[in-house]
């Protein structure tokens, strides 16, 4: 059986499809309606990725607020050249595509 840790260090992580852009998809286990509620619900994502809200509609803000020291042990610290993330940070975009509980699509912005 591959640990956790194992699978996600050779995990394929995302794939380049436009100079600005990167694809990354992940097959989930469970119930597509508990996948769908994990993605797009807050206090869901925060345990996973980040908190913040996503727009419920194509268009619709997203703001994602990441705290990774609440997803680490307090003793692995970001790499230096991360340093600067080690507290909050938080990424806006609009989601792209929005179909329950299917499909959901945004993209970031940079700032």
């Amino acid at each position: 059986m591959t640990s956790p840790a194992t699978a996600f260090a050779s995990a394929d992580y995302g794939r380049v499809i436009a100079p600005d852009a990167v694809r990354i998809e992940r097959l989930l286990p469970g119930p597509i309606e508990r996948v769908w509620s994990y993605l797009t619900e807050e206090n869901k994502r925060r345990l996973w990725m980040a908190s913040g809200t996503i727009g419920s509609s194509e268009g619709a803000a997203v703001e994602h607020v990441f705290r990774h020291s609440e997803l680490t042990t307090e003793d692995d610290r970001p790499p230096k050249k991360y340093a600067d993330h080690a507290g909050e940070v938080r990424k806006h975009g609009h989601v792209l595509a929005w179909e329950p509980p299917r499909l959901l699509a945004y993209r970031s912005h940079e700032e």
